[in-house]
């Protein structure tokens, strides 16, 4: 089934959307955002976890270079030199593995950026919007879904998405 909907009721569809927004985003966004903010502060206070990590894996670094000095000097044997230090690049491998997880770059930093980008622009704003901006509406639309004749979903940025009726 090919689903079209007239660029004018798209237009008049985002207007509703933009002016719903506006009037309410205080308690749409605001609150969204603060969320976001205490979720990413939570993660990232138990951060300690990731020094404890670091501190770990040069504990066990320093543990195989004291290794390789006992070899060097003879008091330890090939064979069991090689058995201690295989087990302690495991344990290394395992906890830098375990490092990247935790410390790699999330979207919720984009995301919290879009919505304030979305709460700057309304605050900004000074009364509603009465006929299509073209800027308003690129700035802030990601894409549309035509869910049916009569109902349009857009995806804002920040992951955003509203239901509008045609």
């Amino acid at each position: 089934m090919n689903k079209r909907v007239e660029e004018k009721f798209i237009k008049q569809s985002f207007i509703r959307l933009h002016n719903k927004l506006w009037h309410d985003y205080k308690q749409i966004l605001v609150p969204l955002q603060t969320a976001l903010q205490d979720l990413k502060f939570r993660k990232f206070s138990g951060k300690t976890q990731v020094m404890d990590i670091s501190k770990e894996i040069a504990k066990l670094r320093e543990q195989t270079h004291v290794l390789a000095r006992l070899k060097t000097k003879g008091f330890l044997d090939e064979a069991k030199y090689i058995e201690q230090t295989t087990e302690l690049t495991a344990k290394i491998n395992k906890l830098q593995a375990e490092l990247k997880k935790l410390t790699r770059l999330d979207d919720e930093d984009e995301t919290l950026d879009q919505i304030e980008i979305l709460i700057d622009f309304f605050e900004k704003r000074v009364s509603p919007m009465t006929e299509f901006e073209e800027t308003a509406f690129e700035s802030m639309v990601e894409k549309i879904v035509v869910k049916s004749q009569n109902e349009l979903e857009f995806h804002l940025i920040g992951g955003l998405k509203f239901k509008e009726n045609v």
